[in-house]
């Protein structure tokens, strides 16, 4: 696969994030950035006008989940991600977002600043059972 835009951000063999800038890019029609295993799967697949996506819809199935994961869009404006290191909570990198950035949050912890007004669209696993079940924060 031949593709630009797409940044993967690792700390000791582990994979933390997976970034899609808006300007993402690739020779191949079907890109998967997950393994089959991954709770959340990510794709960018690209599609030439006329194209059909046929009708369909996903068979229920039983999935248990270990991790939540969370997909995050910048719908609108401009923000920093930080990424934080599973083991101790110390940052180890930050990354500018903006609008149509794309991040799959994978492993460890994360937190944002917000440059500007900014419409920020998340995905994750439900249900959400409240900060105090479904999250640790850090410095509280």
């Amino acid at each position: 696969m031949t593709s630009t835009g797409v940044e993967v951000v690792e700390r000791e063999g582990q994979t933390y994030a997976i970034i899609l800038r808006a300007s993402a890019t690739s020779s191949e029609k079907y890109n998967f950035l997950t393994d089959s295993k991954s709770p959340l799967q990510l794709g960018m697949n690209f599609y030439t006008r006329g194209e059909t996506i046929k009708a369909h819809y996903h068979l229920p199935r039983h999935i248990e989940c270990e991790q939540v994961q969370e997909f995050v869009l910048i719908g609108a404006g401009r923000a920093r991600l930080t990424l934080y290191d599973a083991a101790d909570q110390s940052p180890f990198t930050t990354l500018p977002l903006e609008t149509g950035d794309m991040v799959l949050l994978l492993f460890g912890g994360h937190g944002f600043e917000i440059d500007e007004d900014t419409k920020i669209v998340e995905i994750k696993q439900g249900p959400y059972d409240g900060k105090t079940k479904d999250k640790v924060v850090f410095g509280t």
